[in-house]
């Protein structure tokens, strides 16, 4: 086996995939870091403030629990707006990905000047970073990703079909 291909092979897998999500990060920023969770004002007039009273009415005490109710029933109605959003968002997001990584594909397939390592490397990380996107944005539901992604299927068994004799020959 020649473990500096393998070496080689390894590296570019590992700097490839980290390279495409932080890109899409970097084009896609609105539901990342810090904004990739709802955190609205929630709980600012929900909850009474302290010191609670000790033995409130039974008047003071219904007024308490239909305010934290509401409270909570915005907060949800906000939540579930936040992900509808962040859902429409993320689905161009995943099909930036799924392209991005389908070029880098058909390239190690007809680009005839790169060595095997790298080929090989470059569908590795395409083929894996493929699979942690669908993963991670599966719940968008894009149509068009649906297809690069059918594409990508298609290109990555072409080139395991042409690539055959060049992956790494494991008997020496």
């Amino acid at each position: 086996m020649n473990w500096t291909k393998l070496l080689y092979i390894g590296i570019i897998v590992l700097l490839y995939v980290p390279m495409v999500f932080v890109g899409a990060n970097v084009f896609f920023p609105k539901y990342t870091g810090v904004n990739a969770y709802y955190h609205g004002g929630y709980g600012d007039n929900c909850y009474s403030k302290y010191p609670y009273p000790e033995n409130p009415s039974e008047v003071k005490r219904a007024e308490i629990d239909t305010r934290q109710r509401e409270c909570q029933e915005e907060f949800q109605l906000a939540q579930q707006k936040f992900e509808e959003e962040k859902l429409a968002y993320e689905g161009p997001k995943y099909v930036f990905i799924a392209l991005f990584n389908l070029v880098i594909l058909l390239l190690a397939l007809f680009l005839p000047k790169l060595q095997d390592s790298v080929s090989m490397g470059l569908f590795i990380g395409a083929i894996g970073t493929t699979f942690g996107a669908t993963i991670r944005y599966f719940d968008t539901n894009s149509k068009i990703g649906f297809a690069v992604l059918v594409v990508t299927f298609f290109a990555m068994l072409f080139f395991i079909n042409r690539k055959k004799d060049s992956f790494i020959d494991w008997k020496k």
